[in-house]
């Protein structure tokens, strides 16, 4: 027979793995979403070492993206780290 499905533990550590995650810093993540919208960069100049506005605008998007999700990976952890040892004293207290 199967087994009964484990519940979460309710408190600040469910609702942190499984809750919406509304800060600001996610706002970052639509900065690299900007190279999609083709008809802002589709132009011909100004030139960049002979590449089109177009090319190098293209290129320059790939480290400000990487620079930006970084950056939310950063704030995420750290309140990841915060929530958890909040939690950890909680439990110490109890003790």
């Amino acid at each position: 027979m199967s087994e009964p499905p484990v519940s979460e533990p309710q408190g600040s550590g469910a609702r942190a793995r499984f809750g919406t995650d509304r800060s600001p810093w996610n706002l970052l993540l639509l900065v690299p979403l900007l190279m999609l919208v083709t008809p802002l960069w589709n132009h011909d100049e100004p030139r960049l070492f002979g590449l089109p506005m177009f090319y190098w605008s293209q290129f320059l998007f790939v480290p400000l993206g990487v620079v930006c999700v970084g950056l939310v990976v950063r704030a995420a952890n750290r309140r990841e780290r915060a929530a958890t040892e909040r939690a950890a004293e909680g439990n110490e207290g109890k003790r």
